[in-house]
């Protein structure tokens, strides 16, 4: 039950978190459409993040912001704005992901509470 229900809270978080971050990309970039390999790649951080935090290695985040730094970031573009939207885009989107991350891993932690208070939620 204990695996259901954390697979359950953690569906519902990417199913959000696709819709905030469509949300976001319109607003920066005016897209409308669903970028599904982004979406994909962001599930893939969170996970690489929740399972080597809750591996006790919590190394595992500056590895993945000097990966991601030394990957993303803009500086040679003419054009200043752009480079700022794409900047401040990309950190916001860091920023999530990782809250995200620490959020499975506290989830993770407590399963057993969550458990007990879903059950008595459910009057069982």
């Amino acid at each position: 039950m204990k695996i259901i229900l954390i697979a359950a809270i953690m569906l519902v978080c990417e199913i959000i978190l696709a819709f905030l971050f469509t949300l976001i990309a319109q607003k920066f970039y005016k897209k409308s459409e669903i970028d599904t390999k982004s979406i994909f790649k962001g599930f893939i951080e969170r996970l690489f993040i929740t399972l080597f935090l809750f591996n006790g290695l919590p190394h595992a985040l500056t590895f993945f912001s000097a990966l991601k730094l030394a990957t993303r970031l803009k500086h040679n573009e003419s054009d200043k704005e752009e480079v700022e939207k794409y900047n401040d885009y990309y950190l916001l989107g860091n920023l999530i992901s990782v809250t995200v991350g620490l959020f499975y891993v506290c989830i993770w932690s407590h399963a057993a509470y969550l458990e007990t208070g879903f059950a008595r939620f459910l009057g069982q």
